[in-house]
């Protein structure tokens, strides 16, 4: 909804164009603000931004002051000069006095503000101020539909870690290039994914080690800097045996949640246990639909095992999606592995970031990215637990990726 300034000395004609705001518009009394004199207008303006203004001509200074048509026009100057005050988007000179409006008629054209005759029992002025209301709230409305939205980059890409899943995506063909950022320590890299008439813009960057937080933290500044459409994670996890993954399967993250989020509860016989919170995050339903068109596409997994050159397994290639956890400690234990399953039975994967991904992505400054985590087995949590497939791992996850940005994003 849009903010408005009444800058008005007059009560009974203030009355009247509230009276119309909150019954005519439909504008809560919480979106508009009033003054009664410039200081106080000023005062809004320096700790407020305003959609418009309705203003008098004629107005005090102070509270204190006569009012006087100068202060009003005068006040107009200030607001396009002053560096402390925010500017409203649209200005309406309401007035009564008709050699008012034929005097400083110029003034407002100037900056395509509206100057409008007030008569207190005429209906002519309200018609007029509630159609620029109405436009002002079309226009709003239109700007802050994702559809109007514009992103620099395509995609941001994060790893957990510069080695392996960094150092995967890195390999993958993008005319990378280093990019720094002034004040900030992290690398970044950029490019642009291409294929024929498609073309992606695109970055990449690791955290500086493992875990929610330090992923999260990261996500916050790639998006507030690099504004891309989609925020995707590719990296390892740990899978489960039971929904029939191998090392190296691709596994798509359909929702994730906080596998710490809880509390710890007395039981009747004493014993401590952890009562689970669980507050998944969904994957878009767009996005998600998308990738189960590659349950079935048997052939380019192939083509893409085939194309590391390295320890991988005879196993085929695959990919699974389903509902992942994030933890903030590594698991090398079986029955602590399967334990979480006991919460969310379709599980897939159990890894450390992917939460902080959503979250970051669900919770940022509008035009919001899409996250996606995309994460390959490199083992199964139990005490077998090695980092024999963990680069084959990194590398399924980066090449999928890949793949489906450029046919699908």
């Amino acid at each position: 909804m849009i903010n408005i300034l009444i800058v008005e000395d007059n009560k009974d004609k203030l009355d009247k164009i509230i009276n119309l705001i909150n019954d005519e518009v439909d504008i809560s009394s919480d979106n508009v603000y009033k003054a009664t004199n410039i200081k106080e207008a000023k005062l809004i303006l320096r700790k407020n931004s305003v959609d418009l203004m309705i203003l008098d001509l004629v107005l005090p200074l102070d509270s204190d002051d006569n009012a006087i048509p100068d202060n009003g026009i005068n006040f107009l100057d200030e607001i396009n000069s002053h560096p402390t005050m925010h500017p409203p988007i649209h200005i309406v000179g309401l007035t009564e006095f008709a050699e008012y409006r034929e005097h400083y008629a110029d003034k407002f054209t100037k900056y395509l503000w509206h100057l409008v005759d007030y008569k207190a029992e005429e209906s002519n002025w309200k018609e007029k101020l509630k159609e620029i209301i109405f436009h002002l709230i079309k226009v709003r409305k239109d700007f802050l539909n994702p559809i109007n939205f514009k992103y620099d980059y395509d995609i941001a890409i994060l790893a957990a870690l510069n080695t392996p899943e960094l150092e995967q995506v890195l390999k993958l063909q993008a005319k990378w290039v280093e990019y720094s950022v002034e004040n900030d320590a992290t690398i970044y890299h950029t490019g642009y994914f291409e294929r024929e008439n498609k073309k992606l813009k695109v970055v990449c960057a690791s955290a500086p080690q493992m875990g929610m937080v330090a992923s999260a933290t990261l996500a916050m500044k790639m998006i507030n800097r690099f504004n891309p459409k989609y925020i995707i994670m590719t990296g390892i996890a740990a899978g489960y045996k039971d929904d029939k993954v191998d090392v190296g399967d691709i596994l798509v993250a359909d929702q994730s949640y906080d596998g710490t989020s809880g509390k710890m509860v007395t039981l009747e016989n004493g014993d401590t246990a952890f009562s689970p919170n669980l507050t998944p995050i969904p994957l878009d339903a767009d996005v998600k639909e998308k990738i189960r068109n590659y349950e079935n596409k048997h052939e380019l997994f192939a083509k893409i095992k085939k194309g590391f050159n390295g320890n991988k397994p005879t196993s085929e290639l695959k990919i699974k999606i389903g509902p992942i956890v994030s933890v903030p400690y590594v698991i090398q234990n079986e029955d602590k592995f399967l334990s979480f399953k006991d919460n969310q039975r379709k599980l897939i994967g159990l890894e450390m970031e992917s939460y902080g991904i959503f979250y970051s992505a669900y919770n940022t400054i509008n035009p919001k990215p899409i996250p996606i985590v995309i994460k390959s087995v490199c083992d199964f949590g139990d005490s077998k637990k090695g980092d024999n497939y963990q680069i084959y791992a990194a590398y399924t996850s980066a090449n999928f990726m890949y793949e489906f940005a450029l046919n699908e994003l």
